[in-house]
């Protein structure tokens, strides 16, 4: 399973790095190396992100629908 999802993640930055290097936009192996490494990056962080960002949705619907019984609010210092 991890295989794929690997798979899955990189190849879109695999297929944009193939597109621009058929195209001619790179020079050289280094320049080439460097955009892949941005692609990839810039791939890691909108991932990244948005798992934080789902993650973080997740734990306040998990607070929010928490079950709590009055005696325990009530049993509680103020």
């Amino acid at each position: 399973m991890a295989i794929f999802i690997t798979t899955m993640f990189l190849l879109l930055p695999v297929l944009v790095a193939l597109y621009l290097s058929v195209s001619g936009v790179f020079t050289n192996r280094r320049s080439f190396q460097s955009v892949f490494y941005a692609l990839l990056a810039f791939f890691v962080l909108t991932i990244g992100i948005s798992m934080s960002i789902q993650y973080s949705h997740q734990s306040d619907d998990s607070r929010a629908t928490t079950p709590v019984s009055l005696s325990e609010v009530l049993s509680k210092p103020l």
